[in-house]
């Protein structure tokens, strides 16, 4: 059970950044947006790191 969970928010995760990504594509560079839209890209690369190690030692 608890390695559903983990694939879930991996799949999460993996969602949030392409989604991230994308409106980074869109902000233009003069907004500050552009920096917060890095940050949370960058947090969510985070977590999804994290949770590719926890899901590699359940294997």
């Amino acid at each position: 059970m608890e390695e559903l969970r983990v694939e879930v928010l991996r799949r999460l995760a993996e969602r949030a950044l392409k989604d991230l990504e994308e409106a980074y594509k869109r902000v233009p560079d003069i907004d500050n947006g552009k920096t917060y839209l890095w940050r949370g890209k960058e947090r969510v690369r985070l977590m999804l790191n994290i949770l590719k190690e926890v899901q590699e030692d359940a294997i």
